[in-house]
């Protein structure tokens, strides 16, 4: 996973990340901290569910956080989005959504950075310095995680009303998966819920492990067709 954050970062402004961090703070050990902030602050709540603080706060030297600043938004948006996909890797949840903030602290040398964190509920808002809202992140979608075309974090949209998958033209959402049929399964938006169908897929559709033939998406719900993978994200529904 932080294999693939180094390279979406670099693709994201051609490798600037590597040349302007060069022996200061690097993004990937940011993202490392983060995972290990996650991991050591996770509490068990009722029937094994496993909460993680959902709001970061990185503490950078001067100089590092001079350096940093050209790339602030895109790399407090990665983070954040790394964040989520570690967490649904490991079955974590969170009460509201994730953010990833910088701070300028004073007393750090180049090179050393510090993580704090949280748990903000919805209704608390977002730490210092949020997100910028992202309307793909507001509507209902689908990140491709395993599969043809996965590195490059590929969000699916769910605005339509019937979103058909599959390999062929006549599909709204094409997947480059030879195990995935031309007309493979269809997510319709039903009121507030999410309704997913397979369409006589030759090798079925998957929710969680268990093949289905209709079946109601949660958020952090996994869809497997064929080789690939996608993630549900529902805003406002974390489990």
């Amino acid at each position: 996973m932080l294999q693939r954050f180094e390279r979406k970062l670099e693709g994201l402004v051609e490798g600037g990340f590597a040349r302007v961090f060069r022996s200061h703070v690097q993004p990937v050990e940011i993202a490392a901290s983060l995972q290990r902030e996650a991991a050591d602050k996770r509490t068990v709540v009722g029937a094994g569910r496993v909460f993680v603080p959902n709001a970061y706060v990185v503490e950078l030297g001067p100089a590092d956080a001079e350096r940093l600043l050209p790339y602030e938004k895109a790399l407090r948006r990665e983070l954040a989005a790394m964040v989520e996909e570690h967490a649904v890797e490991q079955g974590w949840s969170f009460a509201g959504r994730v953010a990833v903030a910088f701070e300028t602290a004073e007393g750090l040398d180049t090179g050393v950075f510090r993580v704090r964190s949280s748990v903000v509920s919805a209704d608390d808002g977002l730490p210092r310095r949020p997100v910028a809202p992202d309307r793909t992140a507001e509507e209902p979608h689908l990140v491709l995680r395993t599969g043809p075309g996965a590195d490059g974090e590929r969000l699916v949209p769910l605005a339509a009303q019937v979103t058909v998958l599959g390999r062929g033209a006549e599909a709204d959402v094409r997947l480059s998966d030879t195990g995935v049929s031309r007309v493979h399964c269809e997510v319709r938006r039903d009121g507030e819920a999410l309704v997913l169908a397979d369409r006589g897929s030759t090798n079925g559709t998957s929710v969680n492990g268990r093949k289905v033939r209709t079946a109601v998406l949660q958020d952090g719900d996994v869809v497997e067709l064929g080789a690939t993978s996608l993630v549900v994200r529902i805003p406002g529904g974390g489990r």
